[in-house]
């Protein structure tokens, strides 16, 4: 059982505490969905959209953007009034946004042409298109997954390619040059879920795969290597405490769990501890809670007959699983109330008691809930 029961104050920026969900018809309309935790109910709808998906807030929460990977742009909303802000021609099939921690850009990674939109997230306004590195003639790198914090003069993108040795890339936030990172192992992402986090201090990032590699990044990164414990992880947070929890690969029951991971400048990896926490096969989604007391996991239906939630006390690794028929994408509002997707509708949980406590109904049963979000993140969705 958890042992610190949530915190029921409401201490968020900006008097914003509001709960996002992007949803689709089968007719090819979108739109947002704006939820109150307060009483679980839907008092707006974001409109403009055929297909919005992936979506983030800036880190004071003023502005939402809104990917749409049929009309490959991203809408930009003012969140006080929910009034929108313009729109922003981006590259083919957009998967992931992103706003690095000042606030100064915003980020697309486009998956159908390869490329990175910047955005200048003061003006709103169109900046530069990146093409991402080719390690090998012809074979580019398709964007999907962003990270970076305070400490970092970089934004870091995760990139598949189509021959299957996917790579890092990163992006100078002052000069928007893009970068490759050289590596001696392939790596094997699965382009569903960032597999990147990044140590609280900025001098290490870690790439979650088959083969887990850790730079140093520090001004420059110039210095890597591997370990095998990172092996079969596949996403990750790295929480200011400096714990990182790893999501497992699906036939994996456990996560992994480091204290203070990191590379020095010899490319010795060290950690202060290691431990397998029990979980369940069919991880998923992983998120921390605003203030980090909570980490949780979504687990899809593999041997069991229901999926659900693992909330796990960062404090105690203690945990509980929240059994549930449906499990699509997941946030934490605050700590009070997780949120999980399911078909039509978005369901919260209470983590006083860890139980579900209302089923949000999004729309009718042709529509589908792509992605939840509330608050900001270091790391795209």
């Amino acid at each position: 059982m958890i042992t610190n029961k949530a915190n029921r104050s409401r201490n968020l920026p900006n008097g914003l505490p509001f709960v996002y969900a992007s949803y689709v018809n089968n007719r090819n309309v979108g739109q947002v969905a704006v939820i109150d935790p307060d009483g679980d109910e839907i008092i707006q709808r974001l409109t403009g959209f055929f297909s919005p998906s992936a979506m983030c807030t800036d880190p004071s929460e003023q502005k939402l953007y809104v990917t749409d990977d049929y009309l490959n742009r991203v809408n930009i909303f003012r969140l006080d009034d929910f009034r929108p802000l313009g729109s922003v021609t981006v590259g083919t099939n957009p998967v992931a946004v992103f706003v690095e921690p000042s606030g100064k850009k915003a980020y697309v990674a486009s998956y159908g042409d390869y490329s990175v939109t910047i955005i200048n997230a003061v003006t709103n306004g169109w900046i530069k298109k990146l093409s991402m590195p080719s390690l090998q003639p012809g074979v580019l790198g398709r964007p999907f997954a962003f990270i970076s914090n305070e400490k970092s003069p970089f934004v870091y993108v995760a990139c598949k390619r189509d021959n299957g040795e996917d790579y890092l890339a990163y992006i100078g936030i002052e000069d928007d040059t893009v970068y490759r990172l050289d590596f001696e192992l392939p790596l094997a992402f699965d382009e569903t879920r960032n597999p990147l986090v990044i140590r609280p201090d900025g001098s290490t990032l870690v790439s979650l795969a088959e083969v887990g590699i850790a730079y140093f990044v520090g001004h420059a990164p110039y210095n890597f290597n591997s370990t095998s414990l990172l092996d079969n992880t596949v996403s990750g947070v790295y929480l200011d405490n400096n714990m990182l929890f790893c999501t497992t690969r699906e036939n994996k029951d456990y996560l992994k769990v480091f204290v203070n991971l990191k590379i020095d400048e010899d490319r010795n990896i060290t950690y202060g501890n290691f431990i397998e926490l029990s979980s369940y096969k069919g991880q998923d989604v992983i998120r921390t809670s605003r203030s980090q007391t909570y980490v949780g996991v979504t687990v899809q239906p593999t041997l069991l007959p229901t999926g659900g939630l693992q909330v796990i006390d960062v404090k105690s690794l203690q945990y509980e699983f929240v059994a549930l028929d449906v499990v699509g994408d997941m946030t934490f509002f605050s700590d009070e109330k997780a949120y999980v997707a399911e078909i039509n509708s978005v369901l919260s949980i209470d983590l006083a008691t860890m139980l579900p406590q209302n089923r949000i109904q999004i729309g009718g049963n042709d529509i589908t809930v792509r992605n939840v979000i509330s608050g900001y993140s270091n790391q795209s969705s």
